[in-house]
């Protein structure tokens, strides 16, 4: 998406064979532009806009996953605390997690959970090598960073039957107590026949994040990392954004282990290192696509311009602002308390001493500059929230 898109104003008019009537619901914009904080402070919400999308800079393998050509309905706003997290990702190539370019933002009031780990990020590599170290420090909860066998105990009390269950990379396991089981073990000697003899294992009994009981034999090698209580003192290991916010100091890797949506992350492994908190007001509004509403979350620092509506009043009657009310009364409150993924994206900044920079401009970059560059040519970096 680059300059040359130009917003399609009318596409949602009113078609009722009327002329009087689609013109009466055809949006009129103003020919100044306003800031999402100029919109806030001069006029009251809801609004309709559109963004003037030529200043808009993307990567050409990254484009923005929303039409910004469609209008906006701008509904509500608020302010509150939120913790800023960067994805951590499993390399296919090297089994190692790493943190990628991705971020998401976690508001106070999120209704989930996380458990955090005992790594200060991704690169910490500070772990259990045996699940017999995890017994021997009284580790409460681990997270495996490597394969794992156990064993699954049997619901039935009679049966001395245990399956045996391969685990990937990043499950969560709560500890229970140190088991004392038997196996039968096959030897063979050159003296001797082949014979098998029983001995006497110790496990560590837990449970899985589908509350499974399992037996984790103690010699079993890997990594692992220990999971720490929660710091409210309730005596339970998950913890909630608000009180990660209150108590936390930051970097600290934390795995999701409970919420609504997903965030729209390219990989997701419910990993996340939390980098900082920070207080921010923001405004949630939906685009308005006859085909689809999608809904955004856009910071009121942000230096992207919209044009207002001057007519707003006169479209709510409009089918399509008429539905996207309704779903913004209806789900606006709970896409507010949502994690979200923080989509970046440079804007070109249209006037620099004077001089009117142009889209076709010969200093055009193109795609969006290296951050040395930026400043040449007047281009800052912001953000959506999805």
């Amino acid at each position: 998406m680059n300059g040359s898109t130009h917003s399609r104003t009318n596409s949602w008019r009113e078609k009722n064979g009327s002329e009087s009537g689609a013109e009466q619901s055809r949006a009129q914009w103003s020919t100044q532009s306003f800031t999402a904080e100029d919109i806030v402070q001069q006029f009251a919400l809801p609004q309709i806009v559109k963004c003037n999308q030529q200043a808009i800079l993307v990567k050409r393998e990254v484009p923005l996953p929303i039409n910004l050509a469609q209008p906006i309905l701008l509904h509500d706003k608020r302010t509150i605390r939120k913790l800023l997290a960067r994805n951590v990702v499993l390399d296919p190539t090297t089994h190692r997690y790493s943190e990628n370019d991705e971020t998401v933002v976690i508001p106070a009031d999120y209704d989930g959970l996380f458990l955090r780990l005992q790594s200060r990020t991704a690169k910490d590599h500070t772990c259990h090598r045996s699940i017999e170290s995890l017994a021997k420090y009284k580790a409460r909860a681990f997270l495996n960073l490597s394969k794992m066998a156990a064993f699954q105990i049997s619901k039935n009390p009679q049966s001395n039957d245990y399956q045996q269950i391969t685990y990937t990379s990043g499950n969560v396991f709560l500890v229970d107590k140190v088991f004392m089981g038997t196996a039968r073990v096959k030897s063979e000697s050159i003296l001797s026949r082949k014979s098998t003899q029983i001995q006497q294992i110790k496990y560590l009994k837990c449970r899985d994040e589908k509350d499974v009981e399992v037996l984790i034999p103690m010699s079993q090698p890997g990594e692992f990392i220990e999971a720490l209580p929660s710091p409210v003192g309730n005596g339970r290991m998950s913890v909630n954004a608000d009180s990660l916010i209150a108590s936390q100091k930051f970097p600290i890797v934390v795995r999701f282990i409970s919420g609504r949506n997903r965030p729209r992350l390219t990989s997701f492994s419910g990993l996340f290192t939390l980098l900082d908190s920070f207080e921010e007001t923001t405004l949630f509004g939906c685009i308005l696509d006859p085909h689809g509403f999608t809904m955004l979350e856009l910071p009121v620092s942000s230096p992207l311009t919209f044009q207002l509506a001057l007519n707003t009043h006169d479209l709510y009657s409009h089918p399509v602002v008429k539905k996207a009310l309704r779903l913004c009364d209806a789900k606006g409150h709970a896409y507010f308390r949502e994690l979200k993924y923080k989509f970046k994206f440079a804007q070109r900044i249209l006037q620099i001493s004077g001089r009117r920079i142009e889209p076709e401009d010969e200093n055009d970059p193109g795609d969006p500059p290296s951050a040395a560059n930026s400043a040449k040519f007047g281009v800052t970096t912001t953000y959506i929230y999805l």
